[in-house]
C-alpha cells in the first residue's frame, strides 16, 4: 500500500510536466545522443590499444583519426549533456512556476476555517521550500534516472559484445544494488518526512515570533520562545543526523564495496583466462572501464534518492494543500448583486467547533439603507454575524437572506463586490497609498481612490506625507499611526462603492481626532447604503436606526439609543461604564 501511495505521488508529481513534454522529450533525445558518445569512447580506446599500440602497428594516420574520434566522443558527450541540462532546467522552472501559481490560487479559494487551524509559516514553507525541493527532482533526479538507464543499456550491449558470459555474471549484481536502493527508500522516507515537518515548524515559529515581536518583548516571553525554538531546532538536527546515517550506510559505501568486489572478480576472471588463452589489453581496459561506468548510474541514482525522497514528501505536502476542499459553490448560482441591501437573519445558529454555539437562534432584519449597530461584551457573537454575512463560515441552522435571496445561493464574487468590510485591525500591503486603496481592482482608478480618501478625511494626513498618495509606508504600515491605517482601510472599502457597509469595531483602536473624522464620514457614507456596525465605542452609534445588544450568542435587547438607555440591561451598563471611563480619563 505504501509503495502504491509513493507511485501515485510520483505519478502526480510527473504529471505537472505534461504541458512541457515537448521540451522534456527534446532533452531526452539529447541525453540519448550524449550517452551514445560516452559509451563509444572505451570501445574506440580498445581498438587503439589492441590493433595499434598492443600490436605495434605504425599506421600513424589511422591512429590520428582514431585519436580524433576518441576526442570527439568526449567533446560530443559534453556538448549534448550541456544542452540537455539547460532544457531540463528551463522546463523545471516552468513546472515549479505553475505549481506555485496553482497552490497560491487554490489557497485563495479555501474557506476561512482552514487558515484558523493551519499555521501561516507552514503554508509559506509548502509554497516556497517544498516547491523548490520538487524543482530539484526535475533537474537532478529525473535526468539522473534517465541518464543512468541509458548508460546501463549501452553498457550491457557493450559487455555482451566483449564477453556474453561475463556480462551475464555482472547482471547478478543488479538485484543486490536494487535491494540496497529499496532498503534506503524504506528507512529514509519517514526520516525525510520528519525533517520537512520540523523545518515547517521552525518557519512557523519564526514567522509568528518576528511578526509579534512587540508582544513577546512586552510580555517578557523571550526565554520561553528561545526554549521552544531550541527544541524545534534540536529535533530537526537529530532527524538530519538520522538521515545522514542512513545515507552513509546505504548509498556510497555499500555501492563502493560491491564495486570493489566485482572489480576483483573481473580481474581474477581475466587472470584465470590468461592461463590458457591470449587476453587483449584493450579488452581488459574496455571491460574494466565499462564495469566502472556500470556502477556509476547506480551511484548517481543512489545519490539522488535522497532528493527523490524529499521531493515525494514535499509533493505530499503540496498536494495536501491542493486536496483541501475550496469554498463550496452555491447549489444554484445567482449572479445578482445586492441592489437594495436588505438583510434578514431567520433563527440562525453557528458553531465553529461543533460543540459550543457562537450564535443561538438569532433573528433580526436590517432594512435597505438602514444603520444598524451591534454591541455586546467580548465573545458575545458580534463578529460571527459579520463572518456569516461575508460567508467566511457555514452556519448550521436557520436562513440568511440578502434582498430576499438565500445567501448560500448568491455567487460569492458578486456578493463580495456588493459588501464592503472594514476590520478592527487594518492591514497595509506593500506599495503606495494609492495601491493600498485600489488593492489590485482594475475597475478603480487613481482618481477614484483619491475621492474615496477625501470622503473619509484620509487626505488630511496623506497631504502631509512625502509623495502624498505615492508615499510608500514601512512594512505593514508601521510608519503610520493606528488611526491613519484605519482611515486608509476605510477609504479602501469606500472606493468599491458597496451597497452594504460592514464595520467590525472599526473605531475601537483609534484616537479621538480620527474617530471624529470617521463619524463625519459615516453620515455621508450611510446615504443610500445599508450599514451594519459592530461598535465598541457607543458614542459612534447613538444615531443608529436600531441597536442590537448581544450576550452569549443571543440578542438580548434591541431598539434605538434613546430607548435602550432608559431600559435596565446590558446596554445601559455598557454606556454608563464608558461614560465613567471617559470622565476618569479627562480628569
Amino acid at each position: 500500500m505504501k509503495l502504491l501511495s509513493r507511485y501515485q505521488g510520483l505519478h502526480n508529481l510527473l504529471g505537472w510536466g505534461r504541458p512541457y513534454r515537448r521540451g522534456f522529450v527534446t532533452a531526452f533525445v539529447l541525453l540519448v545522443i550524449a550517452t551514445c558518445f560516452e559509451m563509444a569512447s572505451p570501445w574506440v580506446m580498445k581498438i587503439i590499444l589492441d590493433q595499434y599500440i598492443g600490436a605495434s602497428h605504425q599506421d600513424m594516420s589511422t591512429l590520428a583519426w582514431l585519436g580524433g574520434a576518441l576526442t570527439l566522443t568526449y567533446v560530443g558527450a559534453s556538448i549534448f549533456q550541456y544542452f540537455q541540462s539547460i532544457i531540463f532546467n528551463n522546463n523545471a522552472l516552468e513546472v515549479i512556476h505553475d505549481i506555485r501559481q496553482k497552490v497560491f490560487a487554490h489557497l485563495l479559494t479555501l474557506p476561512m476555517r482552514y487558515f484558523d487551524s493551519e499555521p501561516m509559516g507552514r503554508l509559506v514553507s509548502r509554497l516556497t521550500n517544498d516547491s523548490e525541493v520538487i524543482r530539484q527532482m526535475y533537474v537532478g533526479v529525473l535526468p539522473a534516472i534517465l541518464r543512468g538507464g541509458m548508460k546501463l543499456v549501452g553498457i550491457f550491449i557493450a559487455l555482451a559484445l566483449l564477453d556474453l558470459r561475463l556480462m551475464l555474471l555482472v547482471m547478478i549484481i543488479v538485484p543486490v544494488l536494487l535491494f540496497s536502493m529499496h532498503l534506503y527508500q524504506k528507512y529514509s522516507h519517514p526520516v525525510v518526512h520528519g525533517v520537512r515537518a520540523r523545518l515547517a515548524d521552525i518557519n512557523t515559529l519564526l514567522g509568528e515570533s518576528l511578526a509579534n515581536m512587540r508582544v513577546i518583548q512586552a510580555a517578557n516571553r523571550e526565554q520561553e520562545l528561545r526554549g521552544e525554538f531550541a527544541g524545534s531546532n534540536q529535533g530537526w538536527r537529530d532527524l538530519r543526523r538520522q538521515e545522514i546515517n542512513v545515507n552513509s550506510l546505504l548509498l556510497m559505501p555499500f555501492g563502493n564495496l560491491v564495486q570493489t568486489l566485482a572489480l576483483a572478480g573481473i580481474v581474477g576472471w581475466f587472470g584465470w583466462k590468461a592461463g590458457y588463452t591470449t587476453v587483449e589489453v584493450g579488452t581488459i581496459y574496455a571491460f574494466i572501464n565499462y564495469l566502472a561506468r556500470f556502477f556509476e548510474p547506480f551511484r548517481q541514482i543512489a545519490q539522488q534518492l535522497g532528493n527523490l525522497q524529499q521531493a515525494l514528501v514535499a509533493s505530499e505536502r503540496v498536494f495536501a494543500v491542493l486536496d483541501e476542499t475550496p469554498e463550496a459553490a452555491p447549489p444554484r448560482r445567482n449572479e445578482q448583486t445586492a441592489t437594495a441591501g436588505r438583510l434578514e437573519f431567520r433563527h440562525v445558529s453557528l458553531s465553529y467547533d461543533g460543540r459550543h454555539k457562537a450564535l443561538d437562534d438569532v433573528s433580526f432584519t436590517v432594512e435597505a439603507g438602514q444603520f444598524t449597530a451591534i454591541v455586546g461584551h467580548s465573545g458575545s457573537g458580534k463578529s460571527s454575524l459579520i463572518n456569516l454575512l461575508m460567508r467566511f463560515y457555514p452556519w448550521q441552522g436557520g436562513e440568511i437572506l440578502v434582498d430576499g435571496q438565500p445567501l448560500e445561493t448568491l455567487d460569492e464574487e458578486h456578493l463580495r463586490q456588493s459588501i464592503g468590510l472594514v476590520f478592527q485591525e487594518p492591514y497595509i500591503f506593500t506599495g503606495s497609498l494609492t495601491d493600498n486603496i485600489i488593492l489590485g481592482n482594475s475597475a478603480i482608478s487613481p482618481e477614484q481612490a483619491r475621492l474615496a480618501a477625501e470622503k473619509v478625511h484620509a487626505n488630511r494626513f496623506i497631504s502631509r506625507l512625502p509623495g502624498q498618495f505615492d508615499h510608500v509606508p514601512a512594512a505593514g504600515g508601521q510608519s503610520l499611526s493606528t488611526g491613519e491605517r484605519q482611515l486608509l482601510s476605510f477609504a479602501r472599502t469606500v472606493a468599491q462603492d458597496p451597497r452594504i457597509l460592514l464595520l467590525d469595531e472599526a473605531t475601537a483602536n483609534i484616537d479621538g481626532e480620527t474617530e471624529q473624522a470617521i463619524k463625519e464620514a459615516l453620515i455621508t457614507l450611510r446615504e443610500g447604503r445599508t450599514t451594519v456596525a459592530i461598535a465598541h465605542r457607543l458614542s459612534t452609534i447613538q444615531d443608529a436606526d436600531q441597536i442590537l445588544v448581544m450576550d452569549k450568542g443571543r440578542i438580548v435587547q434591541r431598539g434605538t439609543h434613546a430607548e435602550l438607555i432608559n431600559q435596565a440591561g446590558s446596554y445601559r451598563e455598557l454606556y454608563l461604564s464608558q461614560q465613567m471611563e471617559e470622565q476618569l480619563q479627562s480628569a
